[in-house]
């Protein structure tokens, strides 16, 4: 077959993330020849998992814990028989070099959110100004900081309907995979019947031609024809402009998609992870309180600065990851990592009343990925946007029963930004293709 002619396929899938794996391992399942598509020189999307030598466990660059009750997640879990590690519970709030427990100020945040009324249609950002006398000068400084950091959302776009949806399910417990996130992604590749799948990486789609039942999709390496096709690329990608590395073009245009994902934003959020020397945990370097309380898993520290407000160990590796989202974060995009980790060192030193000097002198080594400057990225995860709540729902749905949408972007609200909204859309996508 010359390279100018197109592939035949049952099912073009594009993206080898959770979303595309999860579709494409029911597409093949179900017997349908499925072409899998993916930019990147390997597949997992945004769960990058790395094991440099020297590390005393896997470097996660994206995705890291398990949290929620999805069933798809957890039933491949147990299937896959994978390891998960719990996560310490366990939030500080640090405030001119005290340590307080967050844990009241959790409870006072939430009993806030769920008496948010369901009729409010603004941003969280909007509610804080109409309620200021509802949080504490303090809990509203860690709300602000939660809510830009978790959903990677600014104040004024965040759901406030969403955060009182959530603030009112069941709480939450967090795992990491001790053999890494990427487990994850190899349970889900070896679920899908080789004979069936063609597996294309480093392949840029660039056009996606189609009409009822029948679709095209060009990228510079070759062409695919099929009856459907499932584009599970982020919403960064969707918005690219036409040209840009990454972009798809459709034809003809998809006039009502391209007005939601047009008005949907995506979150940006930067982390770096830091190996730190064995004897940092050894030294009265580490605050006294930390150290008492639980040694190296102390949970997470929420401090009041700017940059990498957010710290959590990966106990009981000697690793610290720090953490910022939201509009902070996006100012970094582009940024050398040289400069990144010397902001991300100012902000643990403040935070630890350290000296920065100390502080490099006892890091070993230390790795990020900027996930807002990676053009099949272009952004970190989508959050609940106030006022356009049902946008993602929307986005997921099927045109002509031929282009169908999955990835975090089309989940539940509660799901926006996780794994296992990735996972549930991807699976989601596929039984419509095959019903349809």
């Amino acid at each position: 077959m010359s390279r100018s002619e197109a592939r035949p396929a049952d099912f073009v899938v594009v993206g080898a993330g959770a979303a595309g794996l999860a579709a494409a391992r029911i597409l093949a399942g179900a017997g349908a020849k499925v072409c899998l598509l993916e930019a990147r020189h390997r597949i997992g999307g945004r769960i990058w998992t790395k094991r440099p030598a020297g590390w005393p466990r896997p470097l996660e660059l994206g995705a890291e814990f398990i949290h929620g009750g999805n069933p798809s997640l957890w039933s491949l879990v147990r299937r896959a028989g994978l390891v998960r590690q719990s996560v310490p519970d366990i939030h500080w709030d640090v405030s001119d070099g005290e340590f307080r427990p967050l844990d009241d100020a959790w409870s006072r945040i939430n009993a806030a959110l769920r008496g948010i009324n369901p009729a409010f249609s603004s941003s969280f950002g909007e509610w804080l100004k109409l309620h200021p006398h509802e949080l504490s000068e303090n809990d509203r400084e860690v709300a602000k900081n939660f809510v830009e950091g978790f959903h990677a959302a600014p104040l004024r776009k965040m759901s406030a309907q969403t955060l009182a949806a959530a603030a009112r399910a069941p709480e939450e417990k967090q795992f990491r995979l001790s053999g890494g996130y990427d487990e994850v992604i190899a349970a889900l590749r070896s679920g899908v019947p080789r004979a069936r799948l063609e597996l294309r990486l480093g392949t840029v789609v660039k056009k996606i031609e189609w009409s009822r039942r029948m679709v095209r999709v060009t990228a510079r390496s070759g062409r695919w024809r099929a009856s459907g096709a499932i584009i599970t690329v982020p919403l960064g990608v969707l918005q690219a402009p036409c040209g840009e590395r990454g972009a798809i073009s459709f034809v003809p245009p998809l006039a009502e998609k391209q007005r939601l994902w047009r008005q949907l934003e995506t979150g940006h959020a930067c982390r770096v992870v830091l190996h730190l020397d064995e004897s940092f945990w050894e030294d009265p370097l580490l605050p006294a309180a930390l150290r008492s309380q639980s040694g190296r898993g102390f949970g997470f520290l929420h401090g009041r600065q700017r940059d990498f407000p957010v710290w959590w160990s990966q106990a009981p590796a000697p690793l610290l990851v720090g953490w910022m989202g939201g509009p902070r974060a996006a100012d970094l995009a582009g940024m050398k990592k040289k400069e990144v980790f010397r902001r991300a060192l100012q902000a643990l030193g403040r935070l630890l009343q350290r000296p920065e000097k100390i502080l490099a002198e006892k890091m070993v080594s230390g790795d990020m990925h900027d996930w807002s400057s990676d053009p099949f990225s272009r952004g970190a995860y989508s959050f609940s946007q106030a006022g356009n709540e049902d946008f993602p729902r929307r986005l997921g749905e099927a045109v002509a029963e031929t282009l169908f949408f999955a990835g975090e972007a089309t989940a539940d609200p509660l799901e926006l930004g996780t794994v296992h909204g990735a996972l549930s859309s991807g699976e989601r996508a596929a039984r419509e293709a095959l019903r349809l």
